[in-house]
């Protein structure tokens, strides 16, 4: 069920009952509730990994079918429907890896449904058998309504660096909302979300972010992903300028950092990303984003 990355993580946090109740929920089949989930979701987050090895996040869309579920062990992504960014890293890592971790969430409801798996391509045909299914609590997931307006051209505007420029800086500063593409020493990636109120990833001093962990379902996917591999995907979104600000690097965990403002949620936890490469995509055209509220289980931001 558990890797020892997760398990070590689980024991350093004083997490490991709450861990080992909270694991089986995890299967390797998708429950019949999660099937009408997922296939009416018009995005996704997707980890993978390039073929020199960086981790990616990335934020797929599709119109309406680009879903399907066969049956509780599989899921199909139709590539002829799919209406996100052609530029995204995603399809050329997939002739790279088969593994894939997969984050359904829906900003409306705060509800979200994890799969991952294997992929094997058929032609236009992207099909997933499922590894590990599971459902995830709708903690610090800002409430907003998803609308398809059209479908979207693209005009291949893209952004590229290894330095965070000032306007990339700005975003990150602004945002309320992240995802993160991890993997464990055997390539078996996860896709998990982040969020808090605007300000919780800062930037620190040497260009690195630092990002709280606040108290969660104890799994520890992401942070036991990074004790036995640290490397990382941050995909970003920019709700108003249409917009994904990918970026891949290396982590560091700090377990027990200084923490007077609680700023972790009173975990202590931090973690810091160290950018290597990052990009810039006009992305997710073809939505409009609705703003409701801030999740009530955010932190304040000192």
């Amino acid at each position: 069920m558990y890797h020892a990355g997760e398990l070590d993580a689980q024991e350093k946090a004083g997490e490991r009952s709450n861990g080992e109740r909270n694991g089986r929920l995890i299967t390797n089949k998708i429950i019949p509730a999660a099937i009408s989930f997922i296939e009416r979701q018009p995005f996704f987050i997707a980890a993978s990994q390039s073929q020199n090895g960086a981790l990616f996040a990335s934020v797929l869309s599709g119109e309406d079918g680009y879903l399907k579920v066969p049956n509780p062990e599989s899921v199909e992504i139709n590539m002829q429907l799919i209406n996100s960014s052609p530029l995204d890293p995603f399809w050329n890592n997939i002739d790279a890896h088969v593994n894939i971790g997969m984050l359904f969430i829906e900003p409306s409801s705060r509800k979200r449904f994890r799969v991952n798996g294997k992929m094997e391509r058929h032609d236009e045909l992207i099909c997933v058998s499922v590894d590990q299914a599971y459902i995830n609590c709708p903690k610090y997931i800002q409430q907003r309504h998803t609308l398809r307006v059209n479908k979207p051209v693209y005009d291949k505007i893209e952004e590229r660096g290894a330095s965070l420029s000032p306007h990339i800086c700005d975003m990150i500063s602004k945002a309320d909302t992240f995802f993160v593409g991890s993997a464990d020493d055997a390539r078996n990636f996860d896709a998990s979300h982040r969020g808090g109120s605007p300000g919780f990833v800062s930037i620190e001093h040497d260009g690195s972010l630092l990002i709280p962990d606040y108290p969660g379902n104890s799994m520890f996917n992401t942070l036991g992903n990074f004790l036995k591999n640290p490397k990382a995907g941050l995909v970003f979104l920019d709700f108003d300028l249409h917009t994904t600000l990918q970026l891949t690097g290396s982590v560091e965990i700090v377990w027990n950092r200084d923490d007077p403002h609680s700023q972790s949620g009173g975990t202590g936890r931090f973690w810091k990303f160290h950018t290597e490469q990052w990009l810039l995509l006009e992305n997710l055209k073809g939505y409009d984003w609705q703003f409701i509220d801030y999740s009530t289980f955010n932190p304040k931001v000192a």
